[in-house]
């Protein structure tokens, strides 16, 4: 962990770090991957709970021959698994997992993206399309949407790789590490964002003013569950069927271009777990899809984690949620400010959305936060000297 590495740095002598790893579930781990016959391809996994606490992780087959961190260091394409985003967006738009959007080829500049094995079926709900990871419906929806909603929507849910704005944006072109994309479906399991993932363990007392710097954003009661419900869909009925449990199943697949990464991302219980599979010369993997291998070696360990979860062998019954409250003709997207606080590390955004506003203090990304610094005293001038009557001398017109 990057953490433990810091905190060594600063000490000498022997030490003992505590991490939040756990000892059966990292096993847990490293036997589903054991088990799963990947051949030459290399494999990462990382497990947290969904308020970013890493269980288990996994960066390479062998750490013998290899002590490259593929779950925390490497930038690989995250294919469809980044179309959450797309998605979140479109849900910020006020559209619905009932809203429909065309399944049929599409042009963009001189780009021309297609489906796997060219499959269309026309005019499709939101539901279906991400169910079945329509690329041709998630590229239209980006662009409705507009590119620039969808990285915010990313960059929300705790993604700080670099994301160019380009029409292929929609299917997960630009690399991402698989922690923080992992992060990125926890926020949406813990309902707030973002999630930062953490191998140490939190200090038990946290002071009033971290507190609030540190205070996160809530998805919204009707997000939320429109999330979930696409989510479901995709991990029991969709591509990633093959990663359904018998235990409420909520995931994602993903596979990026000429198949060179296979991923599947998803949760279920307090477990939200990611799992990728590539080469590391970035050369194509043969017969890899993100609902094949990786979906079944994210099945084989959530099964063994979580508590009550078996491999399903149908489809399981889409969870019962609440009852959503009616849409609103369009649901605004926030409008937000962010200033710097020059000198302190932090930055304030404030969202707004029409009659509300939301204040949140947050450490910039990329900065450290500074020490304690001398404060200058500025001389407060005395009160203006007042007559008997109360009434300040007149200084003229």
């Amino acid at each position: 962990f990057p953490e433990a590495r810091e905190y060594t740095q600063s000490a000498y002598g022997d030490q003992t770090i505590r991490t939040t790893l756990g000892p059966v579930i990292q096993q847990n781990a490293v036997r589903a991957i054991q088990r799963a016959g990947l051949r030459k391809a290399q494999v990462a996994l990382v497990a947290m709970r969904p308020n970013g606490e890493v269980v288990a992780m996994v960066g390479g087959k062998s750490y013998r021959q290899s002590a490259f961190n593929r779950a925390t260091q490497a930038r690989r394409q995250p294919g469809s698994t980044f179309k959450l985003f797309v998605y979140l967006a479109a849900l910020r738009r006020g559209l619905s997992p009932e809203s429909t959007i065309m399944d049929a080829p599409v042009t963009v500049g001189d780009w021309s993206p297609k489906n796997s094995g060219e499959i269309y079926r026309g005019e499709i709900t939101l539901r279906h399309a991400f169910a079945w990871s329509s690329n041709v419906a998630a590229v239209r929806l980006s662009e409705r949407v507009g590119r620039s909603n969808v990285i915010q929507a990313a960059r929300d849910l705790g993604i700080t790789s670099e994301l160019k704005s380009n029409p292929s944006l929609a299917l997960g072109t630009s690399g991402v590490s698989l922690i923080e994309l992992t992060a990125a479906y926890a926020a949406i399991a813990n309902g707030t964002y973002p999630v930062k993932p953490r191998g140490l363990p939190e200090d038990e007392e946290e002071g009033w003013f971290s507190s609030f710097m540190n205070s996160p954003n809530r998805l919204g009661r009707r997000i939320q569950p429109m999330m979930l419900d696409m989510l479901w869909q995709a991990a029991n009925v969709g591509t990633g069927r093959a990663a359904a449990l018998t235990t409420d199943t909520f995931g994602k697949t993903g596979t990026s271009q000429d198949n060179r990464d296979a991923l599947f991302i998803g949760f279920s219980g307090d477990l939200v777990t990611g799992v990728w599979i590539g080469n590391d010369d970035n050369s194509p993997l043969r017969g890899v899809q993100g609902g094949g291998l990786p979906a079944r070696i994210w099945r084989d360990f959530m099964a063994a984690s979580v508590k009550g979860a078996e491999p399903a062998r149908r489809a399981t019954q889409a969870p019962q949620q609440e009852p959503l409250p009616p849409p609103t003709p369009t649901e605004p997207v926030p409008t937000r400010i962010t200033i710097p606080v020059e000198g302190t590390g932090y930055e304030i955004s404030v969202d707004a959305i029409e009659n509300s506003i939301g204040v949140v203090a947050r450490q910039r990304p990329g900065e450290e936060r500074p020490g304690p610094r001398e404060i200058p005293i500025i001389d407060i001038p005395p009160p203006t000297p007042r007559d008997e009557s109360g009434v300040e001398p007149d200084d003229g017109e």
